[in-house]
This record gives C-alpha cells, sequence and structure tokens, in this order.
C-alpha cells in the first residue's frame, strides 16, 4: 500500500494470537471484528502470526513469526513486537484506527501513538501480567514483574476506547485509573455456525478439558479428582486437547497416580480437529484457578462447551457468574479442589435428566453468545458508528 492511498478509512487489526493451530480464541474474535470492519467499507490490513495456510485470512494481511509460550514468554513478546513495530511503520500515520487485541500485540502502540496521533481501540479478554503470580517464572521475569504490570495497565490507559469482556474486568481497570467513559462490555463468544452439538457413541462416559494447559488452568486438579471419578464409573474417559508448559507435567501427575491409561492428551491441534474431540465427551471442565487474572476473564471454553451440547462444570469465577447460573447451565466446584470437581463429575454422571438440563440451557444461553452478532457490537463501539445488531446466523 503507498502511502498516497492511505486515508481515513484504514484500519490495522492487530493481534499476538496465531491462526491455524489456535492456541487462544482471540484469533477467532479478532478475524471476526475485522470481517465487520470490512463489511462496513473499511480497508482493512491484519498483523498476525500464522501457523499454517495463510489463505485462512481473505483480507491484506502481514505474516509475523507466532510466540512461543514454553520457554520465555517475554523474550518472544519483544521480539514479536519489534517485528510489528518495523512491519506497521509502512502502513499507520495520523489518520489511521488501530485496533488492537490484548496487549502483548500493543507493547509500542503508546509510542507510535504519540509520533502519528492515530485512534488506538484497544479490545481485551485477558490482562497478561495478572498471570505472571500464578506461573513458573524465569529470573528475568520476577526481576521486571513490578515493571510489566505497572507498563500493561499505562498501555491499557493510553487507548482511546477499550472493549473488555466482563464488568469484573471493568471494574478493575476503572480502579487502575481508567475513566469509565472509555469502556464497553461485550462478552466474548464463539462462532456458533462451526461448532456441532453431535455426539458420537460412549460420549456420555467422556469428560474434556479443552483448550491451554498452562498453570493458571489448574489442570492437575482435574487429574487428580479422576481416581475418585473412576471409582464410581470406571466406563468414564478423560481427554486433555491442548499444550501448554504444563502438558508434560500433567501426563507426568496421570501416570504417577495410575490414571494414564483412562487418558487421551493431545497438545496442540489445528482448531478444527481440536473440537471434533467435543464429539467424544458430555462433561466440560473449567478448572481455572480462583485467582484475579481468571476472576474477570470467561474464557472461550464454556461457549465451546455449550455450542456442543457439553455439560459444564467450573470453578466459580466472577466473570463467568456473569454469564452462568448454577444448576441451570453450570455446576460449580471448589477452586484447587479435586475432590469436590469429583463429586461434581460423578453428580453428572449418574443423573443424566441434570446433565441434559445443563445441556439444553447452554444450547440456549449461546445463541447470545455468536461472533457474528458480537463482531457487529464491537465495532460499533469502537468506531461509534452503530447499525442495527444482526440476530440470526449469517
Amino acid at each position: 500500500m503507498k502511502a498516497q492511498e492511505k486515508s481515513a478509512s484504514q484500519i490495522l487489526v492487530l493481534t499476538h494470537d496465531a491462526i491455524s493451530l489456535v492456541r487462544a480464541g482471540g484469533v477467532l474474535r479478532t478475524l471476526e471484528v475485522a470481517d465487520e470492519f470490512l463489511n462496513r467499507g473499511y480497508n482493512v490490513m491484519i498483523f498476525m502470526p500464522f501457523e499454517g495456510d495463510s489463505n485462512l485470512v481473505v483480507h491484506n494481511h502481514t505474516k509475523l513469526r507466532p510466540l512461543s509460550k514454553e520457554y520465555s514468554q517475554l523474550i518472544s513478546v519483544i521480539r514479536f513486537n519489534m517485528s510489528l513495530f518495523i512491519k506497521i511503520l509502512k502502513y499507520i500515520n495520523r489518520e489511521s484506527v488501530v485496533f488492537v487485541h490484548n496487549t502483548i500485540a500493543a507493547v509500542f502502540i503508546p509510542l507510535l501513538k504519540s509520533l502519528f496521533h492515530f485512534n488506538f481501540i484497544l479490545d481485551i479478554t485477558d490482562i497478561h501480567t495478572e498471570y505472571l503470580g500464578i506461573g513458573k517464572n524465569n529470573l528475568l521475569e520476577k526481576i521486571l514483574k513490578p515493571f510489566l504490570v505497572k507498563y500493561e495497565y499505562y498501555i491499557i490507559r493510553a487507548a482511546d476506547r477499550l472493549i473488555v469482556v466482563t464488568h469484573s474486568m471493568k471494574n478493575l481497570l476503572i480502579s487502575k485509573g481508567v475513566l469509565p467513559e472509555k469502556i464497553s462490555v461485550v462478552y466474548d463468544g464463539v462462532d456458533i455456525r462451526n461448532v456441532s452439538s453431535k455426539k458420537d457413541k460412549g460420549a456420555e462416559w467422556g469428560v474434556i478439558h479443552l483448550g491451554a494447559i498452562d498453570r493458571q488452568h489448574g489442570v492437575d486438579v482435574f487429574i487428580r479428582a479422576i481416581p475418585i471419578v473412576i471409582k464410581s464409573f470406571p466406563e468414564a474417559r478423560f481427554y486433555f486437547v491442548g499444550g501448554g508448559r504444563e502438558l508434560q507435567a500433567n501426563k507426568k501427575l496421570a501416570l504417577e497416580i495410575g490414571v494414564f491409561d483412562k487418558c487421551i492428551f493431545t497438545d496442540w491441534l489445528a482448531c478444527e480437529t481440536a473440537r471434533e474431540f467435543l464429539r467424544l465427551a458430555s462433561i466440560g471442565i473449567i478448572s481455572r484457578r480462583n485467582v484475579l487474572a481468571n476472576q474477570i476473564v470467561t474464557t472461550l471454553k464454556i461457549y465451546e462447551y455449550w455450542t456442543s451440547g457439553t455439560a459444564v462444570i467450573s470453578t466459580q469465577l466472577k466473570g463467568v457468574s456473569e454469564i452462568a447460573f448454577p444448576e441451570e447451565n453450570i455446576l460449580w466446584f471448589d477452586s484447587g479442589d479435586h475432590h469436590s470437581l469429583a463429586n461434581s463429575i460423578n453428580r453428572l454422571l449418574g443423573d443424566t435428566n441434570l446433565k441434559q438440563k445443563l445441556i439444553n440451557n447452554g444450547l440456549k444461553s449461546v445463541i447470545n453468545h455468536n461472533f457474528c452478532n458480537l463482531a457487529v457490537k464491537v465495532v460499533d463501539h469502537a468506531v461509534g458508528n452503530p447499525r442495527e445488531y444482526v440476530h440470526e446466523k449469517r
């Protein structure tokens, strides 16, 4: 794109989440938002990592190297943002609108904004530095943690508009000095067109954890619950669909406590392949620990579980409590308590009527969390140019 071709209709969309091997739901949300910008006549350019076929994106796009979560995420973030900084300079000017999903892709945006005075829109589904107190940090991350936390909130305050995924997150940001009038709440969601509610034979005995396996996800609690479950229901099978820094540790734990043969661990899979495992399970687990970073989000899991006809058991978290209701479309268990989780799993395995009630109500609930409709709301709040919301599937 030549400099003289740039106009006020230019939208630069940035995300750190990679397409193809979908390791976080942000890429799906961001691509739907990019589609909505395109539908409204904007000139859209996407900057994002790719792990596979870039033809999955129909927009103009710039390919970036994916981040690594296996080793030093800090070094990976710095490297990613330096590459992003160099590539975005060819396109950005004061008439641009820069839409960024999460602060990891916005490290240099405040600096660029001070130079070019563009409109900066930040879409937040996680406060990433709040996770630093949960996982295993290297020495550099421990030393820099206070600065990193302050700098992330500085990036957030620098945005002209903020879209967040829960009222709990909005309240946190207000307590950190963000002006309330900048913030809009648009809950996360799922593309209901691409997730089937069909189940395979034997799915009534399947229990699944779908998504990343890092320390904040509490997957070890799920594994420790398995011996208690199989004492009552030896037919039960357990699926761990995803990868992460704690994958190997959790596989080792399953082997040590004698339940490895009851489990399937997949590591990272392409999004479409990962979702196929939902056909094998009737119960989905959200075992996230009860800490601030987890309290202010909803997680993509709950929407995928609901739309796939999978009953949900979760730690009771503030963000999830904004959209889910106990004994109606979710069951709670006590954070970090594998006995409590096992009791909830056993309850559903032994009570078909209750499980079906949760499934039916989940299917109804997820209709209000369709990415197509949510993208309309995100763009409305981002550019202040609302149109009539679309309530049916495209």
